[in-house]
């Protein structure tokens, strides 16, 4: 089994060097397509982090009407602490409020003189559980929540919920749509290179028929070569990809500060780079089977 493999491996490796510039094309469009999906990898992992850094911060605000009874109050806190979109949620008076405004105004206190009475309400600061932060289930709460009494309003930043989820399906879409042409196009490249080689050694894959020799035993050598092409288009892309990264990262440093989790991602997971590994060595195969099927037919 071994030697078989090294067989194949040598036969590979030679027609690659027969192929010369071609085959460096070949290589080349798969390590560029690889490097547009990579970057479309990297894109959707951060997109991905920087959502769930979102979602862990994002609460919904329930403003309290201020004639509310302490028996309505407490009816109400129960209300929410029963309810399954809640994973945590926080109380806060009037008073709390109006403190919390002091501190975020900074030496600007004086704004506050005149004042009066108070006029910031008391309210819930609620956080959802992960499977209810969509648009639908954050809409069908805050309905739930704004019919229950003493509640004055809801906020949970509707537009921006929209928004960001409009914008996970657009980038998961476009990363589908271009990722399926240029590994298209990536396996057609590799297929003509293939084409190439298999009619240049025409003569010699006839001479294997007339012996006996089974188009499985004819096509593995011409599989494994699209495979080596395919797997060393991949690894110069995630160098590449790699090295792009390494010198743009540390223009992340504002990131870092607003987002630790999304910023702290790094460079795409293991699994991510030996998938596109794997996939590049597939690519390969297709293409190269593509090819020496269209000829062993002829």
């Amino acid at each position: 089994m071994i030697e078989k493999l090294k067989y194949l491996l040598a036969h590979a490796l030679i027609n690659l060097v027969r192929a010369g510039w071609g085959g460096l094309a070949s290589i080349a469009s798969i390590t560029v397509s690889f490097v547009i999906i990579g970057i479309f990898l990297l894109l959707i992992q951060h997109f991905n982090a920087l959502v769930a850094e979102w979602k862990e911060q994002f609460q919904v605000s329930v403003f309290l009407d201020n004639q509310i009874t302490p028996l309505q109050l407490e009816m109400l806190r129960r209300r929410i602490e029963n309810e399954a979109a809640v994973k945590t949620f926080t109380f806060t008076t009037k008073e709390e409020a109006l403190e919390n405004f002091r501190r975020e105004l900074k030496g600007q206190e004086s704004l506050l003189e005149g004042l009066g009475d108070n006029p910031l309400p008391a309210s819930f600061q609620i956080k959802i559980r992960e499977g209810y932060q969509s648009p639908e289930a954050l809409k069908a709460l805050s309905a739930f929540l704004s019919r229950l009494e003493g509640v004055e309003d809801i906020q949970y930043w509707q537009e921006l919920v929209d928004r960001i989820s409009h914008a996970a399906r657009l980038i998961r879409l476009l990363g589908i749509i271009i990722g399926s042409v240029l590994t298209l196009g990536s396996a057609m490249i590799v297929s003509n290179i293939i084409r190439l080689a298999v009619y240049a050694r025409a003569q010699e894959i006839e001479v294997m028929r007339l012996v006996g020799a089974t188009k499985a035993y004819i096509r593995a050598p011409f599989l494994v070569e699209g495979m080596l092409q395919g797997s060393l288009g991949a690894v110069l892309a995630l160098g590449v990809l790699f090295a792009a990264y390494r010198s743009v990262a540390p223009t992340f440093n504002l990131a870092s500060q607003l987002f630790p989790t999304a910023a702290g991602q790094g460079f795409l997971e293991s699994s991510m780079m030996a998938g596109l590994v794997g996939g590049g060595a597939l690519i390969g195969a297709l293409g190269s089977s593509i090819a020496v099927n269209r000829f062993l037919k002829m």
